[in-house]
């Protein structure tokens, strides 16, 4: 238990629950956190898991909140290649942008274990593969996707009418704004060349 959590027990321990009124420092002690999407025209927003989906280019990208995992900030990310032509991406080029243009990394793969247990492996929300395939029925999310072997081991490679499935974790509300924006850049085309940026926008919700 931290501090702040002691001197919030102790607080309410000593104050009649009648007339206590927690002070401003404690309240987001309090105060349950969740991340939720940004309504958007141009985003199909899935109302049960809160993903935030775009299409563009041939391509499909979601991303889905995971607020059951608490040790971190964490993100499912899905590509959907809907092209004739393989793409490809860096998953170390995302990043978390807040509304103050403060720019956030995801925690390297070398210090997850440092925030989660070994071995931890996230949950997707049970409604997520349901959900994705009403909005396309050409994606059904079953098992892993396929892994290609490469030459880069930075750069995942999507065949045609395949997905790629990854995780993003960032440090606990490394942003100080309730406004956020995940960044998945720069995928690129095998065909063309033709790099295409997506930009999902949420905001963290209090209590």
């Amino acid at each position: 238990m931290s501090l702040l959590q002691i001197l919030a027990a102790l607080c309410l321990a000593l104050i009649p629950l009648s007339c206590a009124k927690v002070p401003d420092f404690l309240k987001d002690t309090f105060q349950p956190e969740m991340i939720v999407p940004v309504f958007d025209p141009d985003a199909h927003i899935m109302p049960q898991t809160g993903t935030v989906g775009y299409v563009e280019n041939g391509i499909k990208a979601m991303v889905v909140p995971l607020n059951d995992v608490k040790a971190v900030d964490a993100f499912g990310v899905f590509i959907y290649n809907g092209t004739n032509h393989w793409i490809s991406f860096k998953k170390k080029d995302c990043q978390m942008l807040d509304g103050t243009g403060n720019v956030t990394k995801p925690i390297d793969k070398s210090q997850e274990s440092f925030y989660l247990k070994k071995n931890f492996r996230p949950n997707l929300p049970p409604e997520f593969a349901a959900e994705v395939f009403r909005w396309d029925k050409s994606i059904r999310i079953q098992g892993d996707p396929a892994v290609l072997p490469r030459a880069d081991i930075e750069k995942t490679t999507v065949m045609p009418r395949q997905y790629a499935r990854f995780f993003l974790y960032f440090r606990k509300r490394s942003i100080k704004y309730s406004s956020l924006r995940i960044i998945v850049p720069r995928i690129t085309s095998d065909f063309n060349n033709q790099q295409t940026t997506f930009v999902f926008k949420f905001k963290v919700q209090r209590g």
